[in-house]
């Protein structure tokens, strides 16, 4: 009789547990999601209907750059969410000929325009309270950004030297920013141009802020850290992968990422927010780390050959956004 009476009494105090957390809001985050590649958009459709019902979603950017897919993609994530954050990465920017892709001349033009279509389906690209408890709100901030190079400003780029001569010429016509995107004549750099978008934006708030780029704010983030070998190793093992240590985590031999990874303006931005949570993508690398009293969260979908690498930390654990708040929970059950 003791052994039922405990028994019920479990289920009901795990089923309360459940229903409580339904009602708080989470905050969950995603990047590079690439749904032009057929399986990732497959991915994306799987998400379940009712786990996420009450939170919230970050969409570091890199999304497509195809305008019709671009809203389906985001309509599908908003009929799981009851918010979604966005802000675009670089190949929404890109302008080429394909049906559905863009009939606008410039990136910037393509700019505004996603943005247009974000405001009429109801997804976020400025700052917005979020109450995630009954007696606690976060302030979302979306960061608008771009990469410098060192060329368009050394003392704001990110680039790091590489120990070889750089072949620039080779590097800038394998990057396809280069080909794809139009740019309008512009009086400053485009890094400043976006970071001058996020004036209003960047200022203290009285709750506690999470902020979100596409583009990266550090340099130290670039590169992999013991952890991320570590969680790339265990992510191997999850997805039953021979142990092997990938140099780099698999960097392109002969092309310098840092060169078009992020921007030293947007660290400026987070620390004038004072954000605790700061979330990015681009990279297709996965951090988490915690510096200086941010923790900055990289969790990208990435493509299916690096997923299969194991190179995607945390996405065997997660099997799907990772919740970035609160901040001590632990992944999907």
């Amino acid at each position: 009789m003791r052994l039922w009476t405990y028994i019920v009494r479990r289920k009901y105090i795990q089923n309360f547990s459940t229903q409580q957390r339904r009602k708080m809001s989470r905050i969950y985050a995603i990047s590079d999601i690439h749904v032009d590649h057929t399986e990732n958009f497959e991915w994306i459709k799987q998400l379940s209907d009712d786990l996420y019902r009450n939170d919230a979603l970050i969409v570091a950017g890199d999304v497509t750059d195809n305008m019709t897919l671009l809203e389906t993609t985001l309509t599908c994530l908003k009929n799981k969410f009851k918010s979604v954050f966005y802000v675009p990465g670089n190949h929404e920017l890109w302008i080429r000929g394909d049906p559905g892709r863009s009939n606008t001349s410039d990136s910037l033009q393509k700019f505004n325009k996603i943005l247009d279509m974000c405001e009429s389906i109801g997804v976020y690209t400025e700052p917005k309270r979020i109450q995630v408890q009954e007696d606690e709100e976060v302030m979302v901030v979306p960061l608008f950004s771009w990469y410098s190079t060192p060329e368009d400003d050394p003392e704001d780029s990110l680039y790091v030297r590489g120990q070889a001569d750089e072949d620039v010429k080779k590097m800038n016509s394998m990057w396809m920013d280069n080909h794809f995107c139009k740019w309008p004549k512009m009086d400053t750099t485009k890094s400043k141009y976006f970071a001058n978008l996020n004036r209003e934006s960047v200022r203290e708030y009285d709750i506690p802020v999470v902020s979100f780029s596409h583009f990266l704010p550090r340099k130290d983030l670039i590169l992999a850290c013991k952890e991320d070998d570590e969680a790339v190793e265990k992510e191997r093992k999850m997805l039953s992968l021979p142990e092997k240590r990938l140099e780099r985590q698999g960097a392109v031999i002969g092309f310098n990422f840092t060169r078009f990874a992020g921007c030293n303006i947007l660290e400026t931005q987070i620390r004038t927010l004072k954000s605790r949570v700061h979330v990015h993508g681009h990279q297709h690398r996965n951090r988490d780390r915690e510096m200086l009293g941010v923790r900055y969260v990289s969790h990208c979908l990435g493509y299916k050959r690096e997923r299969e690498l194991g190179i995607m930390w945390g996405l065997s654990d997660w099997k799907g956004p990772k919740q970035i708040w609160p901040l001590n929970d632990t992944p999907n059950s």
